[in-house]
């Protein structure tokens, strides 16, 4: 074994490894690698790359009659490939996936909910919001300073210091589906 394919098998075993110990301790040493903030060095990235060097110098430096300088051109750029290809595919898409289920106070305003504890007049009351995640509960106070009793439909119209500020919901078609009923 020549030393360029002692290279291909210590990149090709090294990822093997790797991939086996992040399945085992989970996302510990990705959070450890990824505090770092570079693209390249994200452990997807860095690991899918360097197995596909490692495989692909191996496979055409044992299996082909390629000249060791073009195994080794061929076998950066298939791990390049997929490396390149590991951060459009996981590593991009991820990112903005793991930020898709929080949501931000500002982001309430139109949202429609059910008022779980009767609004007051001039006081505070709960209104119960459906998210993608689930449901949750906010403080929320009547924009018109009417009370808003326990059920009523409503739309959050504005957010103020993480108060939301709500009217009721009047539907134009289930008050016409009551009146029929």
């Amino acid at each position: 074994m020549g030393v360029l394919e002692t290279v291909y098998m210590v990149c090709l075993v090294g990822g093997l490894i790797y991939t086996l110990i992040s399945l085992i301790f989970g996302d510990t040493i990705s959070d450890m690698l990824g505090q770092l903030q570079l693209p390249v060095v994200e452990p997807i990235v860095l690991v899918s790359g360097l197995t596909a060097f490692g495989g692909a110098g191996y496979l055409l430096s044992r299996f082909t009659s390629l000249s060791w300088l073009v195994v080794l051109l061929l076998a950066i750029a298939i791990g390049g490939g997929l490396a390149v290809a590991a951060f459009f595919v996981w590593v991009k898409p991820m990112s903005k996936a793991e930020h898709s289920t929080g949501y931000s106070m500002n982001q309430l305003g139109g949202k429609l909910g059910e008022v779980n504890t009767t609004i007051p007049a001039d006081g505070l009351g709960e209104v119960l919001l459906p998210m993608i995640s689930g449901t949750t509960y906010h403080m929320a106070a009547s924009l018109e300073q009417q009370t808003i009793q326990q059920g009523t439909r409503v739309v959050v119209v504005e957010v103020r210091d993480h108060v939301l500020y709500v009217t009721p919901f009047h539907n134009e078609w289930e008050k016409e589906m009551k009146e029929h009923v």
